[in-house]
């Protein structure tokens, strides 16, 4: 029966105009890493196909793609992210002593303190740096005060877990949401894929059916 619906799909692809390339097949099969042999090749040039065919027969329409964006909104939405720099420190009274150093110099020491005194093992090789990150992913002590920070500012130093903190605010980043005029065609593309997907699996039924073939032996039968 296999072999039945992969010549149907052949028939049906031939009819359609539709066409793989030996070329396609090989790529294929390095794509899935699976051995250059006879029946591999028939299943991929067969899968190859049915992807064709149904991308031909699939399509997205405008009100399909803003339905979608509507109702998924929040996976283009962007939160507040920040750009920070830290000085973790055991004490309070190192912590202190650290901060009154910062503010003599109004922060311009901070990346020296960091490299020097920061027990961070990870930013502390990096000059303190903490990367790009979203404030609601920050300890909530940290945004609270990261909220009130300006560019270039620091927080008096911060007990979290512990160990004493004092953070750099280098970058702010507002919240943004992406238009569904900017997402569109990204939409598209993976509403028609997910279409794809789901028309490969019923498309050799329907190949079969449409094809009116009787089985008379019922061993071949499914």
């Amino acid at each position: 029966m296999e072999l039945l619906r992969e010549e149907l799909v052949e028939l049906e692809a031939q009819r359609q105009g539709v066409i793989v390339s030996d070329d396609e097949v090989r790529q294929a099969l390095k794509r899935f890493n699976l051995p250059d042999k006879n029946e591999n090749r028939r299943k991929v040039r067969s899968d190859l196909l049915l992807e064709k065919l149904a991308s031909k027969m699939v399509e997205v329409t405008e009100a399909e793609a803003r339905q979608y964006y509507k109702q998924n909104v929040h996976l283009y939405e962007q939160p507040e992210m920040v750009r920070l720099r830290d000085i973790t420190l055991e004490s309070k009274e190192n912590a202190e002593a650290i901060w009154k150093a910062l503010r003599l110099r109004k922060g311009e020491n901070f990346i020296e303190l960091a490299r020097h005194f920061s027990t961070n093992p990870v930013t502390r090789q990096r000059d303190g740096e903490m990367g790009l990150i979203p404030v609601n992913d920050l300890h909530p002590k940290l945004q609270s005060v990261v909220k009130r920070l300006k560019v270039g500012e620091f927080s008096e130093p911060i007990e979290i877990s512990g160990e004493w903190v004092i953070v750099k605010l280098e970058e702010r980043i507002p919240p943004k949401r992406s238009s569904y005029e900017e997402v569109r065609e990204k939409i598209i593309a993976q509403l028609k894929q997910q279409k794809i997907w789901q028309l490969k699996l019923e498309l050799p039924e329907r190949i079969f059916k449409r094809s009116k073939i009787q089985i008379l032996d019922p061993s071949l039968k499914d």
